[in-house]
């Protein structure tokens, strides 16, 4: 990786006040629960022989504000809980963050800008042992103190690179109108559409749902909601035509878990991390299925 710095950047938000963070210190992480057994048994045997690229899955909003993000980091920390290693990508230049959802915004480690001016092949196991990380789960986010506008090409590297070096990239999409998408999503093995239960929400999903399948042949739906019944998830389902995958009903601890850099997905109860598992049991062990 030549074009690399030698020493990465801090990539940390500015805050106020000297050390300070996003985040409320100190952060006291829960105990890590493991997946079911019967899930982590399906994910792990085809890993263990380690396979020459990953796994990818792509993770995007069908509007703003939805917890794509938080989405995406619960998966690949079920992933890491599960026995596999994991890392995300963050592909919303303008977005909150992989890296502020995780609670490693002031961890030191190369962020996308460092990477903006990189020419040729890049070395991803070099490159995955200078990402911050967490939990077994490694991160690849922007920089809210750089702003760098990324090229095509560039980012279809990175993607190819870390994908030699994990067993899963977890990919948060940005919207495709975005040039970045049409970079990252065609190489993703499943996609999953985050809705929301909103007239605003649904529609914006309905605009993009035709894109997602245009760039890739297993597009997912999870809908988020306050706690609508499962009739109302396959009517949303039905209207945007395509399967559902899970509900992800709103939970109260979720916010203060954020705030203190609880990474989502941390603890194996609640919605969230049951979503994240039917989208790696679908997606991963659900796909080896299907091609044997």
């Amino acid at each position: 990786m030549p074009t690399a710095p030698d020493v990465p950047p801090s990539g940390a938000v500015p805050c106020s006040g000297p050390g300070s963070s996003i985040h409320n210190p100190p952060i006291v992480r829960p105990a890590v629960h493991s997946l079911p057994n019967a899930l982590a048994g399906r994910l792990l045997p085809d890993h263990r022989c380690r396979m020459k690229t990953a796994h990818i899955i792509g993770v995007v909003g069908g509007s703003g504000g939805v917890g794509a993000s938080v989405l995406t980091a619960a998966i690949a920390v079920r992933a890491a809980q599960a026995g596999l290693h994991p890392v995300c990508l963050d592909g919303d230049r303008l977005g909150g963050g992989l890296d502020v959802t995780l609670g490693v915004e002031q961890e030191p480690g190369v962020r996308w800008p460092d990477l903006a001016g990189a020419r040729g092949r890049i070395d991803g196991s070099a490159l995955l042992r200078r990402l911050p990380s967490v939990d077994g789960v490694s991160v690849l986010s922007f920089d809210r103190a750089r702003d760098v506008q990324l090229g095509a090409g560039t980012v279809e590297e990175v993607l190819r690179a870390l994908s030699t070096a994990v067993d899963l990239v977890v990919v948060g999409l940005p919207r495709p109108d975005h040039e970045v998408f049409g970079a990252l999503a065609p190489a993703a093995d499943a996609i999953v559409l985050l809705a929301g239960s909103g007239i605003g929400d649904l529609a914006g999903a309905s605009a993009i749902a035709e894109h997602l399948v245009r760039a890739c042949p297993d597009v997912w739906l999870c809908l988020r909601t306050s706690g609508r019944g499962s009739h109302f998830a396959d009517t949303v389902a039905g209207a945007l035509d395509l399967p559902m995958l899970a509900v992800v009903r709103e939970e109260a601890s979720l916010a203060a878990d954020l705030l203190h850099g609880v990474p989502p997905g941390s603890s194996s109860k609640g919605a969230l991390a049951g979503a994240a598992d039917k989208v790696l049991a679908q997606c991963i062990a659900g796909a080896r299925r299907q091609a044997s």
